[in-house]
């Protein structure tokens, strides 16, 4: 499912750009709830792909299987006196939306196989399936507590704070962590660690989701 047939390309293509574009409106419109206009003003509250995609970062993602998106920008200011907060309500939209996109390509799938695959079928299927591991993925490597990642945001805002300030201290030998972990996988397959550690995870969200 993670090959480079054409439908798997085509599910990574386009579950990239949904899971993207809805990830960062997330971000964008949580955080105008919450008081923030700054990613209002500079035009990312919008589903054009167009104000969210960043070219390179896609196409890494389609071709090395991780990548990004621009960034929403997200003054925590705004969100006074409960800037930690707002901070981490905003950091979890992305990573929840791309779960809820999960789960609904999932109910996608459960539908296709109610109905039984055929042949022109089973290539829509694959396309769909991919969406969905796209998605999982999205979400889970996001929850990751490595800076710039969401998940590093939400552990600041919530864990005790000798640990939140543990975790800032060490906030761009977190960044070199993360880049190092993929670099590894990238260059030996049996130095993934990210998908040793996730796989499994999202094998059981994928069948949770999906019924497979």
């Amino acid at each position: 499912m993670f090959g480079f047939t054409l439908e798997t390309l085509l599910g990574r293509a386009i579950g990239l750009v949904i899971g993207f574009t809805l990830h960062e409106w997330a971000h964008a419109w949580s955080a105008y709830r919450l008081g923030d206009n700054t990613a209002y003003y500079q035009g990312r509250l919008t589903l054009d792909p167009r104000a969210h995609i960043e070219p390179v970062g896609i196409m890494l993602a389609l071709l090395a299987g991780f990548g990004w998106a621009k960034p929403v920008p997200v003054n925590p200011r705004a969100f006074y006196p409960n800037e930690k907060r707002g901070l981490v309500i905003v950091s979890l939209a992305g990573p929840v939306m791309n779960l809820l996109l999960a789960a609904l390509f999932g109910v996608v799938v459960r539908f296709m196989l109610g109905i039984g695959l055929d042949a022109s079928f089973a290539f829509l299927y694959n396309i769909v399936a991919t969406i969905v591991i796209f998605n999982l993925a999205l979400f889970l490597f996001n929850l990751l507590p490595f800076s710039p990642l969401d998940g590093y945001k939400i552990a600041v805002g919530t864990l005790p704070r000798e640990y939140s300030n543990w975790l800032v201290q060490y906030e761009r030998e977190t960044t070199l962590a993360l880049m190092l972990v993929l670099m590894a996988g990238i260059i030996n397959p049996r130095l993934n660690i990210l998908w040793l550690v996730l796989g499994p995870i999202l094998r059981f969200l994928f069948g949770m989701f999906t019924g497979v």
